[in-house]
């Protein structure tokens, strides 16, 4: 590094930090890279701390360096401004979910980025696709671009909370606030932004009983707190009006199977088992995987079957009309969640908060119930 010349007139701080930009724009020193502490400087320079603090000072008002509490000083991605002529504050926020290419997925980005924006933050987005080697690794390279926040759907499957528990610890260790949409954990005091689904299936399940149906078959997926829920508002249900939970009427299978064009598995369960009179799908995956297995069977739906959907996406436009669907706040869930890390980051306020909204019902006319 450079000496200062103690005998010019020109401030040693300005001196510095004309150095130490010669060596940004020259590349030396990268767009995201840390910088050499300040005391590390000092030696190197063989001036004063207040010089080198002035003079990094100056850099940052300049927006060619930003400085993180507790991290150190790192070099602005000037590519994204095109210049450094004025001060660059990151106001970034990334968002690590299963897929955005569903309806499921988009909405809730599409909520997110909406309060993002009107706040002056920008976001990056990762599709982990249920893959808990995916996520760690997005959110690895989350942290290298000096995020202010994260919001992330944890990954479902077995061990779940285990699993996603190891990726949030790597974030409550780096101090970087993050915020679960979608699913939460309860190994784990967070924040989280969910719809009620105990409540909803509660209701919808009641509904059914009220309405005749005494046997009511559910198909679950992969583990997760959501479908874990839904299942305790089934079973709430069932015991407020003393009928019996019988296992055999609970059918889990893997969603991504069903994306694949495979419902063997749901074919061979609507095959064996013929006394129930309703169906309750736990997402509209679950549900578009039982009309494709009737079809299979070269069956239409049975007039006097029930079906309801959690989710209110786009299925077979043939299950247009023949199901009861539980409409999730997609984009309430995406704004509320932008709005609680935004309250964290900027308000310093750390302390757990879950937010859960209300599901909407939508009756369809064909074989509908009174809620």
């Amino acid at each position: 590094m450079e000496s200062i010349d103690s005998s010019s007139i020109v401030p040693k701080y300005y001196q510095l930090k004309e150095i130490l930009k010669d060596k940004i724009v020259a590349g030396e020193w990268k767009p995201g890279e840390k910088i050499p502490a300040e005391k590390e400087i000092v030696n190197k320079c063989e001036c004063s701390l207040i010089t080198v603090n002035k003079a990094v000072s100056k850099l940052v008002e300049e927006g060619y360096v930003f400085r993180e509490r507790g991290r150190g000083t790192f070099v602005s991605p000037q590519s994204l401004w095109g210049n450094a002529d004025e001060p660059i504050v990151l106001k970034l926020i990334g968002m690590v979910v299963p897929d955005v290419t569903n309806e499921f997925g988009r909405t809730i980005v599409r909520g997110v980025e909406d309060f993002l924006h009107s706040r002056g933050y920008s976001l990056i987005i990762g599709n982990h696709d249920q893959s808990y080697e995916k996520a760690a690794g997005y959110i690895s390279q989350l942290l290298k671009k000096h995020i202010d926040g994260i919001i992330i759907s944890p990954v479902v499957g077995e061990n779940y909370e285990e699993k996603n528990s190891r990726i949030l610890k790597k974030l409550a260790y780096r101090d970087i606030p993050f915020v679960l949409i979608d699913k939460y954990l309860r190994n784990m005091d967070c924040s989280y932004v969910v719809s009620d689904n105990i409540e909803s299936s509660y209701k919808m399940t009641d509904s059914l009983i009220r309405s005749g149906h005494q046997k009511i078959a559910v198909l679950t997926g992969l583990d997760c707190s959501s479908f874990e829920d839904r299942l305790t508002g089934y079973s709430d249900a069932l015991r407020k009006n003393n009928i019996p939970f019988e296992s055999d009427l609970i059918f889990e299978c893997d969603e991504r199977r069903i994306d694949a064009g495979d419902v063997e598995m749901i074919k061979n369960f609507l095959s064996k088992n013929t006394s129930f009179t309703a169906i309750f799908t736990l997402n509209s995956t679950l549900a578009k995987g039982v009309i494709l297995a009737f079809n299979k069977l070269s069956r239409e739906v049975p007039s006097d079957l029930t079906l309801v959907c959690y989710d209110n996406h786009i299925l077979p436009q043939s299950a247009e009309t023949k199901f009861i669907r539980l409409n999730q706040p997609e984009y309430k869930m995406g704004e509320k969640s932008a709005e609680l890390l935004i309250r964290m980051i900027e308000k310093g306020i750390r302390k757990p908060k879950a937010v859960v909204l209300k599901t909407d019902v939508l009756l369809r006319k064909s074989n509908s119930v009174t809620i």
